[in-house]
């Protein structure tokens, strides 16, 4: 889980990569390629995620939505949305993926959500797993 957590804030990064816009969003691409557990079959699988992020920013408040497709090595594929917000006050982060493996019929979700008070530096959620769903 904490491996998907790296590849979310890989697209978390993007978000502030891109220089203040004001209208329309600026399209980004996404590439990310990293390890994680399978939850159906407990072994080790590469993801990758290829899609883009359509990041908007109105002075210090940043908007980010990311469309992706994602496949692993070990043969499911799907797809996927995460958005990311920071308002000045609040940033949060959500992120869910769907992904089958046609061979087997085995399903699995990863669902992801977190949040931090800038205030404070707190945070206030952190939450998420990958869930086998099972053929």
């Amino acid at each position: 889980m904490k491996r998907l957590v790296v590849g979310l804030l890989s697209v978390v990064a993007l978000a502030f990569a891109v220089p203040a816009a004001a209208n329309p969003p600026v399209e980004e691409p996404i590439l990310d390629v990293f390890t994680d557990i399978n939850p159906c079959s407990g072994e080790e699988m590469t993801v990758t995620f290829v899609g883009s992020v359509l990041v908007h920013e109105h002075g210090e408040r940043v908007i980010a939505i990311a469309q992706r497709t994602i496949t692993t090595s070990d043969g499911f594929e799907g797809h996927g949305v995460d958005s990311f917000v920071d308002n000045g006050q609040v940033l949060r982060a959500t992120l869910t993926d769907i992904l089958t493996n046609e061979a087997t019929g085995q399903r699995f979700r990863a669902h992801f959500e977190f949040v931090l008070d800038l205030a404070t530096d707190t945070v206030r959620v952190d939450r998420g797993e990958l869930t086998c769903l099972g053929p």
